[in-house]
Order: structure tokens, then sequence, then C-alpha cells
């Protein structure tokens, strides 16, 4: 291949490397469950409408790229039960890099792994109940999708 021909592939190499590109991370941040459920971010399937009524502090980051999204919030702590009859003990099997490696620092860190399932996308949910505050990760299972 000439230089002429590998020029278009360096720039976008090079613009890709600078950040120049547009990103397909969407953030979104609700100070309470209503805020929420007023965007349909449940509607949108980014997180399950399974969070406790006092939930505040919704936040979320969006990967429509990979189909990941990552966030958190905070809750009363009278209502932690609610949520954990909604969870499975136990972290999530998911397929990140070093998953293993997060799931240990969330619980040296003291929080708690769960997970939920929904058809087929997995949520990991990091809760520590003496706070009243869960981190999640959820991935979109596209094998589990398209064997539905």
């Amino acid at each position: 291949m000439n230089m002429r021909m590998a020029l278009p592939f360096v720039l976008a190499a090079f613009v890709c490397a600078c950040g120049v590109l547009p990103s397909d991370i969407v953030e979104h941040t609700y100070p309470t469950l209503a805020d929420a459920r007023r965007d349909n971010l449940f509607d949108k399937g980014w997180l399950p409408d399974i969070l406790p009524p006092s939930t505040v502090g919704i936040r979320t980051e969006n990967n429509l790229d990979v189909n990941t999204s990552f966030g958190e919030s905070s809750f009363a702590p009278e209502e932690a039960p609610l949520l954990m009859a909604k969870l499975k003990w136990g972290a999530a099997p998911m397929r990140f890099v070093d998953w293993d490696e997060t799931v240990k620092e969330y619980a040296d860190d003291g929080y708690a792994a769960w997970s939920y399932r929904d058809d087929d996308t997995m949520w990991a949910f990091f809760c520590d109940f003496s706070i009243a505050r869960c981190e999640y990760s959820m991935r979109w299972d596209r094998a589990q999708a398209i064997a539905d």
C-alpha cells in the first residue's frame, strides 16, 4: 500500500487517539427515582426498575457501542431489604477485563456482590447496605439474546 492510500488510515488512527471523534457514552444523573422514571430510564433498559422508593443520586454511564452501563445510587437504609429481595446473592459472571479483581476490590471496600438477570441482560450490584449505597455494572448478553 502506498502512502497516499495509507494516509486516511493514519489520520483516522490519529483522530481516534486524540479523542476527537464523538463518544457513544451517555451519562445521566437523576436526583430522585421519580426523575429517573420521568426520563424513562428503566424503559430504556439501562437499569432494572428494582430500586427502593427512596432511591436518590442515580448516576448512569451507558456505552452505546458495547451495550454496557455503569452507575450508582443511594437509598434510605431501612429500605435495603426491598432491594435485597430482588437481587441474587453473589457476583454476576461478567465478561469484563479483570472482572475477578474488580469483584475483589469491591469486597475489600466493604461492598457485597449481588446480581440481577432480566432476559438477556445481566447486572452486577455492589452494595454496602450499612451506608445504603450501591454501584452497578451491566452488560447486554448478545449470545443469550440470539439464543432466545
